[in-house]
């Protein structure tokens, strides 16, 4: 008969066991890792506040100053109307100078994804936990930094697929805390999102293999997000802002977008649930070290994914005779 922790350990995920205690390298690695992490995102803050000029963050109050993408070369200047334009012009991007509001949100998030941390630690150990919340974070922090800088410095002036000008990626115009140019509500919102998903997925489908166990938490993560984003890019919020240039939109924003939800929450799922064989073999140390080392460099593969599944995408719309952007649906 099972013990009552066991049966409670079971319940919370039939997949991922939960790591034994190890206070000295917790301890340490605790220290390290998340005081590393506080350092990044006072720079970061900073830089973003006070020291603009040297990262190019587009003025939130006088958005007719904003390049590459300008307010016309954005998704954005498409789904205003005359009034909107007409206030966004007047007033800057909505709710972007109140800072008691932006805190408000940047604790908000913290708290929720310190409540997911509390479950992960309880459930799966301190170093799973904090391998999943630092992994995360960090993991969509520089995806999130590497394709807006990519954009704002390097795309001016492309073309994609079928030879339309791409005037940037996109970028985040709301947050008091900042990691690289990622809002700290984003990262954690990233962590207690995809914390969420992959415990579901172990949840509903405890029988089913790890790649499929991940697809499901990716699609949960792929279905949020296709139903949040339209809402917090909208003129009402602009809570960051897509520049013109990909080939296939759905409810005005990229499917690249999208997509890359699916992936990170795949592969992250995956290399997390792999942390426990990797330590038997390797030992804790190097398993941690080889875990950041993997979604370091699944992020470089991704981003040449992506370079590559744009330029087949051009070509198959080609052959299809499509000439310009698709919008699904019409008018967004």
């Amino acid at each position: 008969m099972r013990t009552l922790k066991e049966h409670s350990m079971r319940d919370v995920s039939p997949v991922v066991p939960k790591a034994p205690s190890d206070p000295s390298f917790e301890k340490k690695f605790g220290y390290v890792a998340f005081g590393v992490l506080l350092i990044v995102i006072a720079l970061s803050t900073y830089l973003h506040h006070f020291q603009p000029q040297i990262l190019n963050v587009p003025n939130n109050t006088d958005v007719t100053a904003w390049k590459n993408p300008s307010l016309d070369q954005s998704t954005l200047g498409d789904r205003l109307t005359p009034e909107q334009r007409e206030k966004i012009l007047a007033e800057g991007v909505p709710q972007s100078r109140n800072l008691a509001a932006l805190l408000f949100g940047d604790f908000l998030s913290l708290f929720l994804g310190w409540l997911c941390f509390l479950h992960a630690r309880k459930h799966f150990g301190f170093w799973m936990a904090s391998c999943f919340l630092l992994g995360s974070f960090v993991f969509t922090g520089i995806e999130e930094s590497m394709w807006i800088l990519l954009g704002r410095f390097t795309t001016a002036g492309s073309l994609n697929g079928l030879g339309e000008t791409v005037y940037g990626t996109y970028w985040f115009t709301k947050g008091a805390l900042w990691f690289l140019e990622t809002p700290v509500t984003a990262c954690t919102g990233w962590f207690y999102i995809a914390y969420s998903c992959v415990l579901v997925a172990g949840k509903v489908f405890p029988n089913v293999n790890l790649l499929g166990r991940a697809a499901v938490g990716g699609l949960i993560a792929m279905g949020i997000d296709l139903w949040a984003d339209p809402v917090v890019t909208s003129p009402e919020m602009v809570s960051w802002v897509w520049a013109k240039g990909d080939m296939f939109l759905l409810f005005g924003i990229p499917h690249t977008n999208f997509v890359g939800w699916f992936l990170l929450i795949f592969l992250f799922a995956i290399f997390w649930e792999k942390l426990p064989g990797m330590e038997r073999k390797l030992g804790r140390a190097k398993a941690t070290n080889r875990f950041f080392l993997l979604l370091f460099g699944t992020e470089i593969c991704i981003l040449i994914f992506f370079v590559l599944w744009m330029s087949a995408l051009g070509s198959i719309f080609s052959a299809m005779g499509i000439e310009h952007t698709v919008c699904l649906p019409k008018g967004w």
